[in-house]
């Protein structure tokens, strides 16, 4: 539809097509319903975390926008900024309830903490609120998958539901440790993109293994642990990022934990072979993140290998001559044909609740679900239309980015004006609301200050990465558990000690301060009498709860 038109729809269509985003009216997806206006005036509180970002809560764009089209008031309370700081302020506001603001806003509560609030009546349930239409107006009208996807993340164990989500699907956070590969050191030496582990280890085949290094942040973040890609050649295994990296075997039935396995051991067997012939470097074990970006903008490029997730990796990548000689490859094939990546699976963060003190949570409900309505989740996300972004047409069609160009999308629908991210303002809560992003939205927004140049490296990746890694994981991925207040007691010691266990024997095996073949019994040994039992039968209950 052709902006500037009009256009009489009725509230049925209006709900469909401004969910889709494809009704545009003066270039504007902001077309209001009248029955949105679901207040009487009425004030709710809402204590909401202190950001750097926002400058003012209340004199806020958005704060505005809600109060004008909801008739309503909002007035806030500020948390702490960073997370254990807030928690500790939870922790002591629900010692007085009846103080209670209506509605927190924070993305810091574990499972286990929601569900310790919600059982304890500090947190309401929302399930009336949220499996009713016309309660849940905007939710309900979230795809079936994604919708269910959601549901199946925010219910706690005992089956209620005490938060509302914000929930994001973007292709280029499900796999991010991607492969970095110096094509120069290859096309100096006449070689092939190595596609094995077998390849990796001896990619000329003259014997020696003289040609590539391995490197990577063995405590590092986002994408880059190449230790961890490499396991995934043997088995699945998702780094422990989430489920303290527990996974389901062949079945989908069973959860298991790839770490007491014969693959894993395989892989550790592969592992301190690279080590042994020096192909994995030293520094691997003990650099931070500081040391790791100083080794990739060394000024004699002297990486062979890495996995990263992120292009800030390089400084100002596309001018850097060390990213400028890598290529991304795809994972490799182990042995027995495994060819897997650490793969964060989306998940629906937790991030509004109403407490016991409210005196009207329907229409705190319906606060938290107008975010779900296509032009809030886009406000809450981007700021102010025609201001901070736009979805119009006739400014869209100028724009591409590399899901578009690797065929994968077919135009872009939104586009980014100001730097809102990086700047102080008053226009939004900088996210921090429920909201929902589908795939094809995450797919097809760009940014107005960095046009989409072929000839760059980094643009064509977020398609090429599709390419490479979209399908390089299992069928059947362990959701997130929701462990009852009794498991999680059990358990949470267990949990972080196990967690500690793996990656101490993980690089003591690699190093050779562990051996792989006389010492692996004794480390099942001292895996089991850490608890790893009970924290499997934890986990294998609260999996087969998601399936009831």
């Amino acid at each position: 539809y052709e902006a500037g038109g009009e256009v009489t729809l009725t509230q049925e269509e209006t709900a469909e097509t401004i969910s889709s985003g494809d009704v545009f009216v003066n270039g504007s997806i902001d077309v209001y319903d009248e029955s949105d206006k679901i207040g009487n005036g009425e004030t709710l509180t809402i204590a909401i975390p202190a950001q750097s970002t926002v400058t003012d809560y209340k004199d806020n764009y958005l704060t505005k926008k809600l109060e004008e089209e909801l008739n309503i008031n909002l007035e806030f309370y500020e948390l702490p900024t960073t997370g254990d700081d807030i928690n500790s302020k939870l922790s002591l506001m629900v010692t007085t309830p009846e103080t209670l603001p209506d509605i927190i806003i924070t993305s810091s509560l574990t499972p286990e903490t929601i569900l310790y609030y919600g059982s304890n009546g500090i947190f309401i349930p929302l399930n009336e609120y949220i499996d009713n239409p016309e309660t849940a107006k905007y939710f309900s009208q979230i795809p079936d998958e994604d919708r269910e996807h959601m549901y199946q993340d925010i219910t706690s164990a005992d089956g209620n539901i005490y938060t509302l989500p914000y929930f994001s699907i973007a292709l280029w956070n499900m796999t991010p440790n991607r492969y970095y590969i110096n094509q120069a050191w290859l096309d100096t030496l006449g070689l092939e993109v190595p596609t094995t582990t077998d390849e990796l280890k001896d990619p000329n085949g003259n014997g020696v293994a003289d040609e590539i290094g391995v490197y990577g942040e063995f405590d590092g973040g986002y994408g880059q642990n190449t230790i961890d890609a490499l396991m995934n050649s043997f088995i699945f295994y998702n780094g422990g990022t989430q489920n303290g990296g527990l996974s389901l075997d062949e079945t989908g039935e069973n959860v298991i934990a790839p770490f007491m396995t014969d693959e894993w051991r395989e892989g550790l067997r592969y592992l301190n072979s690279l080590y042994e012939e020096g192909l994995i470097d030293q520094g691997m074990f003990t650099n931070d993140d500081t040391q790791f970006k100083a080794t990739l903008n060394n000024e004699i490029n002297i990486v062979g290998l890495t996995t990263a997730g992120s292009f800030s990796n390089w400084t100002d990548a596309d001018n850097n001559a060390n990213f400028l000689e890598l290529e991304m490859i795809p994972p490799f094939t182990g042995p027995e044909g495994v060819c897997y990546t650490p793969y964060e699976e989306p998940t629906a963060t937790p991030i509004f609740y109403i407490t016991s003190n409210c005196k009207n949570p329907e229409l705190a409900f319906r606060v938290g679900d107008y975010f779900y309505k296509h032009v809030m989740s886009r406000t809450g996300r981007w700021g102010q239309e025609n201001v901070d972004w736009t979805s119009d047409p006739e400014v869209c069609k100028d724009y591409t980015n590399g899901y578009i160009e690797g065929g994968l999308a077919d135009e872009i629908t939104l586009v980014s004006l100001t730097n809102i991210w990086s700047e102080a303002s008053s226009q939004f809560w900088h996210n921090m609301n429920p909201g929902y992003e589908s795939i094809a939205d995450s797919n097809t927004n760009t940014n107005a200050g960095s046009s989409y140049d072929s000839d760059s490296k980094s643009a064509p990746l977020t398609g090429i990465n599709v390419e490479l890694y979209g399908d390089k994981y299992p069928e059947k991925v362990l959701p997130l558990l929701h462990y009852t207040l009794d498991e999680a007691e059990q358990i949470s010691q267990i949990v972080a000690n196990v967690s500690d266990f793996v990656d101490t024997t993980m690089a003591e095996f690699i190093t050779g301060n562990r051996d792989v073949e006389t010492g692996w019994e004794s480390y099942q040994e001292e895996m089991n009498s850490l608890g790893l039992p009970q924290w499997l039968e934890a986990a294998q209950a609260a999996y087969d709860r998601t399936k009831e």
